[in-house]
């Protein structure tokens, strides 16, 4: 059916556009049915057919209208955003009326997530006015209030509190919208609708026959806030200031919290932001159990490596990097799988996540705008960044977009700073990145614990990748990990940038190649580094390899 629609909006400019038109904004609202959109490059279809159609028309309307909910799922957003919808959408926000607030909805799906930079602002500090108008168009919406009477009309609910959680993600917004309390009130009336199982929200006069959205089949919406929520509290890092400014607003959010972690019909990842809302509310430390008093018979030295990584972005890579990293020996504990020491994901999902990061000797990062948008990835992203500065485990990171690493902001910017990163936005690169991965496991094992050192000549019991020659099995090779250790910190690094352009240049990418630099390159690399860990690197290379 989609398919032969977006033909009739290729390919008719009368009536049977308009109607094919309306009929994908129809179908559009269950998000399920926007992936054929994509698959058939309907949303550059649509975009030729706004750009084509008079303004104010009925096709102009109903385009725009089938951009504005269609662009609420990210592969539609990118294929928009691919076929020049920015700079194709954004003049219309000058316009004003419906035609404005949707061009700024669709706006807050393509750009909406963006932190601001230099003389970038973000979305909300670019267009001081799309807050109020959010707001009202919002509460109108949820309290049936759209419609005739109302100058901007009918919305879809579900678009609404998407385009809220959308803009959330950036730092900046999110200050600007916790600070709206209708705006968090409608959040929250949008889960009172859907926890008390209520009607849909329906349309006042004419429009979609399937209603505004809203109650208690909504799943999408009550997840979209419970998002929003979660995204909105980071602006409180103090527990206590979330408290108080609930109590303000006036509303139970606990016991909300609380429905919402048992409700058959919502996900773990909606349940997870319940938990954690629920945690800070009731003055828990977050993330609760600490492994001591949860796992009690857990052996101490014996942990895994977990990947943290979010589903929405090449799920089938990382899943490949587990089964590869398993096969090099290394015991990996993923969300669906679990690992030896710890359960996968399910019940108390947020103890869960806490006692898989605190089993961890090492958490690989796949960072990804996914990743970055995610509310339940960062917390989890802060948790192992906050173990990490405490010294109790790794972290390494790797890259799901060959271009993401150029853009990389907010608090995932933050947190991934000049750190050394490993590619994993291809098939082909698996194999390498799992090995490499591998390598750095076991360099870090050996490093901290000379009981977990090999001897001289014996199998390798920790990880050795295959198709690679190991420097700790062979006699005539020296050692070279707990310099390779040295090296890939970018905390030991004056130049982390300058560091890594060398290793690129002398195509270095594993301990055991160490063992062919000759006395100039080690100078070269030495000279990268601050002076102490300068120092620590050329005491290890007279050490193992005095005639160098």
């Amino acid at each position: 059916l989609v398919p032969a629609l977006v033909a009739v909006v290729s390919s008719d400019s009368g009536e049977a556009r308009v109607k094919a038109l309306g009929t994908l904004w129809n179908l559009s609202l269950r998000h399920e049915n926007i992936d054929y959109l994509v698959c058939c490059h309907g949303m550059s279809v649509v975009l030729a057919a706004l750009q084509l159609s008079p303004k104010g028309s009925d096709s102009f309307k109903t385009s725009l209208t089938v951009l504005m909910v269609s662009g609420r799922i990210l592969s539609a957003a990118r294929d928009l955003f691919v076929a020049g919808g920015v700079e194709i959408i954004s003049p219309l926000l000058d316009g004003g009326g419906v035609d404005g607030i949707k061009a700024a909805i669709i706006l807050s799906f393509l750009l909406g997530k963006e932190e601001s930079r230099g003389t970038q602002l973000s979305l909300l500090e670019s267009k001081p006015q799309l807050t109020d108008l959010l707001e009202s168009i919002f509460n109108n919406t949820v309290n049936g209030l759209g419609g005739d009477g109302y100058e901007f009309g009918n919305f879809d609910l579900v678009v609404i509190v998407a385009a809220i959680a959308s803009m959330a993600v950036s730092d900046n917004n999110k200050a600007i919208l916790s600070q709206r309390p209708t705006i968090l009130l409608c959040l929250f009336q949008v889960l009172s609708l859907f926890l008390d199982d209520s009607p849909p929200i329906p349309y006042r006069g004419t429009g979609n026959s399937y209603g505004v959205g809203g109650g208690g089949q909504d799943i999408e919406s009550a997840e979209s806030a419970i998002e929003s929520l979660q995204l909105l509290s980071f602006v409180y890092e103090n527990d206590s200031d979330l408290r108080q400014h609930y109590k303000e607003i006036g509303v139970d959010v606990l016991f909300s919290m609380k429905r919402i972690m048992t409700h058959p019909k919502l996900s773990n990842n909606a349940k997870q932001g319940a938990q954690y809302l629920r945690n800070r509310l009731e003055e828990k430390t977050v993330p609760l159990p600490t492994v001591e008093t949860a796992i009690p018979s857990v052996v101490e030295h014996k942990k895994h490596l977990m990947l943290s990584y979010a589903w929405g972005c090449k799920k089938e890579l990382v899943i490949s990097l587990q089964e590869k990293l398993t096969s090099f020996g290394v015991e990996v504990w993923r969300d669906e799988t679990g690992s030896s020491l710890l359960s996968k994901m399910q019940g108390a999902t947020d103890d869960i996540m806490a006692k898989a990061i605190e089993l961890s000797h090492t958490v690989v990062v796949c960072v990804s705008p996914h990743y970055k948008a995610s509310a339940n990835c960062r917390q989890e992203g802060k948790y192992t960044n906050a173990m990490y500065k405490k010294g109790q485990l790794n972290i390494i990171y790797v890259m799901m977009d060959g271009d993401y690493h150029k853009s990389v902001d907010g608090w995932l910017g933050l947190m991934l700073g000049d750190s050394l990163w490993y590619a994993l936005w291809d098939a082909q690169q698996v194999i390498q990145t799992a090995s490499d991965i591998a390598a750095a496991v076991t360099a870090n094992h050996t490093a901290k614990d000379d009981s977990l050192r090999p001897a001289v000549g014996s199998p390798v019991t920790l990880v050795q990748p295959s198709g690679h020659s190991s420097p700790a099995t062979d006699p005539h090779y020296p050692h070279y990990d707990d310099a390779w250790i040295i090296l890939t910190d970018p905390s030991k690094a004056s130049d982390p940038e300058g560091l890594m352009t060398l290793f690129s240049k002398l195509g270095l990418s594993k301990a055991s190649e160490l063992v062919d630099c000759d006395e100039e390159i080690w100078n070269d690399l030495a000279s990268y580094l601050k002076p102490i860990p300068k120092r620590a690197l050329l005491r290890i290379l007279a050490r193992k390899n005095p005639e160098k």
